[in-house]
């Protein structure tokens, strides 16, 4: 197929070179063929931008092409760099819709599907050999005999994409705001707005909510806030007036590409707030030992407040070397221990009366006590391994059945641990195992003194019936089998999570794990569904 491809880019280069309707044909013999500009790649164009279709048929008694109203045939030369603007003076004949020529450029002006129709008429029977998305691939398609003329009639389907227009509404606390206006939109520092990306028009895929100081000539703005979310609710933190905005965008694989931004023309001009000034969400162990803790408004720097602050590890008092407010965002205090910390600690966090310490808009901080810190934790596995979302059977750092699996390995939606897909597993009688594994594009190395814990959790429906059967998992290059287990006593038609301690030497560049093993009696009838896997090294306080 690619000697037959290479010959119609030759033969459509020498028909855009001369654009001569008085060719020569070279014999005789009667085919049917055609070309366009996109090659094999999906008929999928921006509204406003063209493509170029060619007839490579031979010997046709009779050939045309018909385009929808709206769109335009033009006339080269082209060059990559040309736009709308020299498309609009390429117009050839404004309005029709048909042409006899063998090549034809045509100016897409109308977005949604359009339709390219090719009609060639033949004295003897042909059969047209093509490629098509459409289709899945590789197609054929015969002529059909009419009024003993042999007619090869296809018509072609363009996705033609709208430009994008951006669309959306701002909420403050329920209540939809008035863009049309210059007015300023007061919000007080720690509250939230709600902006909704209503963006139908050209397709979106993405957007990029903003948050900026306004800009100024030789000055570039500061982005304060963003979201990349459809409905993002923004929370307006640091003192100031703002400008708001939205990039709306379409990306993807064969998709032509726009964008579009709109800026909001009201300013967002933030206010000292009348609410308590508390810690708002968790406070959380960062990867470095730093104890994160966010409050609902930016701090003024202070010093020397460690006295007003207790951290208890598993109940005990612990010494705090330092706290202050973060560099990058003054809404979280920033506390790290003179000792290390460890991922199985239990921490708390106090707040004492009388520290002095302000919000930027002068607010006292509001005390607690014993609030819960949420423990950093690490997951070794790659994303995609670790939840199986989006990631099932679809090359490294990916599940996929092993080699030698006799039942059935997929990736589902009708059980989940977390999320919306699962890994699912069936074997049926006569099937001796249930075979797993995926390879990693990076291989995972471990420290060879050190434990590991691997997680990992398992559902195995209700009607099922394990005669005897087992299970293991192997963390190759060790062909070790570790982790067996035979499901007797394991509680049916629920998510249960199993733990396995390794240690090995070796890295690791594969997982093979038997879901079901019966090479027995080979009677078991079973489905079992994985989700949730995990490995982190094992930490354990001296």
């Amino acid at each position: 197929m690619k000697k037959i491809y290479l010959i119609a880019v030759v033969l459509i280069t020498a028909f855009w070179g001369c654009q001569d309707d008085d060719y020569d044909k070279p014999n005789s013999f009667s085919d049917v063929g055609f070309y366009h500009s996109l090659g094999q790649g999906a008929l999928e164009i921006n509204v406003f931008d063209k493509i170029t279709f060619a007839n490579l048929s031979q010997n046709y008694s009779f050939h045309e092409w018909t385009i929808d109203e709206g769109n335009f045939f033009i006339e080269g030369p082209f060059t990559f760099r040309d736009s709308s603007e020299i498309y609009e003076q390429r117009i050839i004949n404004p309005g029709d819709t048909t042409s006899q020529e063998k090549t034809i450029t045509v100016y897409f002006k109308q977005s949604g599907q359009q339709k390219v129709r090719l009609f060639n008429i033949f004295d003897e029977y042909v059969e047209f050999r093509g490629f098509s998305w459409d289709r899945g691939g590789e197609y054929i398609q015969a002529a059909e005999n009419v009024a003993g003329k042999w007619v090869i009639d296809t018509t072609l389907t363009v996705k033609v994409y709208d430009t994008i227009v951006p669309e959306i509404e701002v909420r403050q606390a329920g209540a939809l705001l008035d863009l049309t206006t210059t007015d300023t939109i007061y919000v007080e520092a720690g509250d939230d707005l709600e902006f909704t990306d209503k963006t139908t028009i050209g397709e979106p895929t993405n957007r990029f909510w903003f948050i900026r100081t306004p800009p100024v000539d030789g000055v570039e703005p500061e982005t304060v806030a963003s979201s990349n979310q459809e409905v993002a609710n923004i929370v307006f933190k640091k003192l100031g007036v703002y400008q708001g905005g939205v990039t709306v965008s379409r990306t993807g694989q064969n998709i032509p590409g726009d964008s579009d931004r709109l800026i909001i023309q009201r300013p967002f001009k933030v206010i000292p707030s009348s609410k308590p000034f508390v810690l708002t969400g968790n406070i959380a162990e960062q990867e470095d030992e730093t104890i994160r803790v966010p409050f609902n408004g930016e701090f003024t720097p202070f010093f020397n407040k460690e006295a007003f602050f207790e951290v208890k590890v598993n109940d005990v008092v612990f010494p705090i070397s330092s706290v202050a407010v973060n560099a990058d965002d003054a809404t979280f205090l920033d506390i790290v221990l003179e000792d290390p910390i460890y991922r199985p600690d239990v921490i708390t966090v106090s707040l004492l009366d009388g520290s002095g310490i302000e919000s930027t808009d002068t607010r006292t901080p509001v005390s607690f006590t014993d609030e819960p810190v949420v423990m950093h934790d690490v997951n070794l596995l790659p994303a995609a391994l670790a939840n199986v979302e989006d990631g099932a059977f679809q090359g490294d750092d990916s599940w996929r059945a092993w080699w030698s699996n006799d039942g059935t390995v997929e990736s589902s939606q009708e059980q989940a641990a977390n999320g919306t897909t699962s890994i699912k597993t069936i074997i049926a009688p006569g099937q001796g195992r249930v075979e797993v594994g995926c390879d990693f594009s990076q291989p995972i190395i471990l420290d060879p003194d050190a434990n590991y814990i691997f997680k990992y959790k398992r559902f195995i429906d209700a009607s099922s019936t394990l005669n005897g059967a087992t299970s293991g998992f192997w963390f190759i290059q060790n062909w070790a089998q570790q982790g067996w287990s035979n499901f007797n006593g394991e509680t049916l038609g629920q998510w249960n999570e199993k733990t396995i301690i390794i240690k090995q030497s070796q890295p690791i560049s594969q997982i093979y794990f038997r879901a079901i093993w019966d090479n027995g009696d080979k009677n078991s009838t079973a489905t079992i569904y994985y989700d949730d896997f995990y490995l982190v090294k094992e930490e354990i306080r001296p």
